[in-house]
């Protein structure tokens, strides 16, 4: 009697467990602390990006700038971001959500003015690892939730 109850309180903890994982799993939409990727400042907080969902595709865009001036243009960007407020500039666009991941998207990387291949998955509520691909090379970042 005792054994069948640990085993039925053991699956209820699970199934609790389980449920609490699946309710924490958030969406990736919220606002992003994004770090610096080079310079003297690398891995200090640069902007702040927003993501939403829009028709059940993803999007992101620049809502703070913590070591530029708000009113910072885009020097290193090219064709029509050149010159463009980095404020409001949409840098991820695309994602589509799949078997718990982000794929299909694309990430501009305004230090280089680049525009690569993405995929977004959420490792926890407040981490976001972030991967650019070129060809059969990637490179991932980890992006924090602003709270």
């Amino acid at each position: 009697m005792k054994k069948t109850v640990a085993v039925l309180l053991t699956v209820v903890v699970l199934f609790v467990f389980t449920g609490l994982a699946q309710a924490a799993e958030s969406s990736i939409a919220g606002v992003w602390s994004v770090p610096l990727l080079k310079g003297k400042d690398k891995g200090k907080e640069g902007s702040h990006v927003e993501i939403f969902e829009k028709d059940g595709v993803y999007y992101g865009k620049i809502v703070k700038l913590t070591t530029a001036p708000a009113d910072a243009l885009c020097t290193t960007c090219n064709k029509e971001r050149k010159d463009k407020p980095l404020l409001g500039m949409l840098i991820l666009w695309g994602f589509k959500k799949e078997a718990g991941r982000y794929v299909d998207g694309k990430v501009y990387a305004v230090e280089v003015g680049k525009e690569y291949n993405c995929t977004l998955t959420l490792l926890s509520p407040d981490k976001l690892k972030v991967t650019a691909r070129v060809l059969f090379l990637s490179e991932s970042h980890y992006w924090t939730r602003v709270k």
